[in-house]
């Protein structure tokens, strides 16, 4: 019954060792249910607080390089095994674009990771994953890293 119910995952990557934990439970998550995966990787637009946390110092077209061949990578072990993965790479607010690709590929199930940033930035900025289970128009699962 679960697989009728997601047929297209999509996956919101940004890089981060969080992000590609989210991958990972996405790609397993996908090949259990036969569903279509979209990987989707968003540069973000640098903000004061980020740079000062050691985030967004490259340039766009440097951040879309490395999100391209992190992502290559990270789904070829999907594609070996048969699994059907799409891989994007947008520019702009992460939950904005998010929302916007899960809309547009009619996604049934959005995951992100979670870590934890600093307090102002937090305050400043908000989250991403907490906007997305407030405003995504389906489903968020939220990766959290911390197994122990």
């Amino acid at each position: 019954m679960i697989g009728a119910i997601y047929k297209t995952l999509l996956v919101g990557y940004d890089g981060t060792s969080e992000a590609e934990r989210a991958v990972d439970v996405a790609i397993s998550l996908a090949q259990s249910l036969s569903a279509k995966l979209i990987v989707l990787g968003v540069v973000a637009p640098s903000s004061a607080e980020s740079q000062a946390e050691g985030y967004g110092l490259e340039t766009v077209r440097q951040a879309r390089a490395r999100l391209e061949e992190r992502l290559c990578h990270a789904v070829e072990a999907s594609e070996k095994s048969g699994g059907q993965v799409v891989i994007e790479i947008f520019q702009g607010q992460p939950e904005q674009v998010i929302i916007q690709r899960a809309e547009e590929n009619s996604a049934d199930l959005v995951v992100v990771g979670r870590r934890d940033i600093a307090q102002v930035r937090h305050w400043l900025e908000g989250s991403t994953s907490e906007s997305l289970v407030r405003h995504c128009p389906v489903s968020v699962l939220v990766v959290h890293d911390d197994f122990g």
